[in-house]
C-alpha cells in the first residue's frame, strides 16, 4: 500500500515542466478595510468612517506561476497601511487619502505598477441642538455614501469622486408616455407619476498630476454636484428618468469645469396604485404599493464636448 506522500510525489513527477498556458492579467489587495476617524478641533469635532478597497498590480507573477511569494505584499500589510496613514493624514478630503494611499504603494514598492484605491465613506451629520451643530454628538446620515477612486501609475493618475444611494422621491411632475406599444405592452401610459429612484453618480476629474490635484477643491464640487442633482430632480417637470438624467449631467458640466465626465445611474423605485374597488373604493392617486423588483435601471454618461 502506497503512503501519501508517495502519492503526491507520483503527482509531481508528472506534472508538465512548461506552462501550457499563460497569465495575461493579475491583480490581489485588500477590500473591506473598516476605518473610523475622530478629527478633533479647537471648538468641535468630526467622525469619518469609511471602506476602503485596494488593489495592486505589478511583477506578482511568480506566486501564481511558481507558488513564488518572494515579491508579494502581504494583504495583511495593505490593511495596516489604512490605519497608519489615516493617522498621518489631516483628511481634509476623502480623494487626498485616496490619492496618498496610491502613491505610497507606488512609491514604497518598485514592482509596484499600478495601485487603486476606492474609497466609500458612511456619512455623519452633527446633530443640531439649541440651533447650532453638536460639537461631538452624531447622527447618521442615512444609506447616501460618499466615495472617492484613485487609479495611479507611475506617468498619471486617475481621479473620480461620486454619491451613491442618494435616495429621491417627489409625487407629481413626472409622467412617462408615447413609448412603443406592441403586442408585450401591458404599461399604462402616466400623465401624473410618483418617481422615486436612488442616484448613483460617478465624475471624472481632469486632473491627471499630483499638482493639478492639489488645485480642486473636491469637497465644494461635492457639495455643488449634490444640490445640482437634487434641485433638477426637484424642479424639472420630467418627461422621462432619461431626460431627468441628462439635464444633471448637463447641469453639472457646465458648473463645474474641473470635471470631464460625469455618469449617472438612476434605478425605478416603482410604487403600484393599489385597486380599492373590490372594496367600494376609488383609489384617488393617493394609495400605492412600493416594490422593490423588478425595476426599471436607467444610466448614462455625459461628456464635455459637442
Amino acid at each position: 500500500m502506497s503512503s501519501p506522500d508517495s502519492k503526491s510525489s507520483a503527482i509531481s513527477s508528472t506534472k508538465p515542466s512548461t506552462k501550457s498556458s499563460r497569465l495575461v492579467h493579475n491583480s490581489y489587495g485588500k477590500s473591506g478595510v473598516r476605518l473610523s476617524k475622530i478629527i478633533r478641533h479647537a471648538d468641535y469635532q468630526e467622525l469619518r468612517e469609511l471602506t476602503a478597497n485596494i488593489q495592486l498590480e505589478g511583477d506578482f507573477a511568480g506566486s501564481y506561476l511558481d507558488g513564488d511569494n518572494s515579491q508579494i505584499i502581504a494583504t495583511d500589510s495593505m490593511k495596516n497601511t489604512v490605519y497608519v496613514l489615516a493617522a498621518e493624514h489631516p483628511f481634509a478630503t476623502l480623494e487626498s487619502f485616496a490619492h496618498d494611499l496610491a502613491l505610497h504603494f507606488l512609491k514604497t514598492y518598485s514592482h509596484v505598477t499600478e495601485a487603486t484605491v476606492h474609497l466609500v465613506e458612511d456619512l455623519w451629520l452633527r446633530i443640531p441642538t439649541d440651533g447650532k451643530p453638536h460639537p461631538h454628538a452624531f447622527v447618521s446620515g442615512g444609506n447616501e455614501k460618499r466615495i472617492a477612486s484613485v487609479i495611479a501609475d507611475r506617468e498619471s493618475i486617475s481621479m473620480q469622486s461620486g454619491i451613491d444611494n442618494l435616495v429621491v422621491a417627489k409625487t407629481t411632475d413626472s409622467q412617462f408616455w408615447g413609448f412603443i406599444r406592441d403586442q408585450y405592452t401591458t404599461l399604462p401610459e402616466a400623465r401624473d407619476r410618483i418617481m422615486a429612484t436612488s442616484i448613483e453618480a460617478s465624475w471624472l476629474y481632469r486632473a491627471e498630476t499630483k499638482s493639478e490635484a492639489d488645485k480642486i477643491d473636491f469637497n465644494k464640487n461635492y457639495d455643488t454636484i449634490r444640490t445640482i442633482i437634487l434641485d433638477i430632480f426637484a424642479t424639472q417637470h420630467s418627461l422621462a428618468v432619461q431626460q431627468t438624467l441628462y439635464e444633471m449631467g448637463e447641469a453639472v458640466l457646465a458648473a463645474i469645469s474641473d470635471i470631464e465626465e460625469i455618469s449617472i445611474t438612476m434605478p425605478n423605485q416603482h410604487r403600484i396604485a393599489f385597486n380599492l374597488e373590490p372594496f367600494g373604493k376609488k383609489n384617488q392617486n393617493e394609495i400605492f404599493v412600493p416594490i422593490d423588483e423588478p425595476y426599471g435601471l436607467i444610466s448614462g454618461t455625459i461628456k464635455r464636448g459637442g
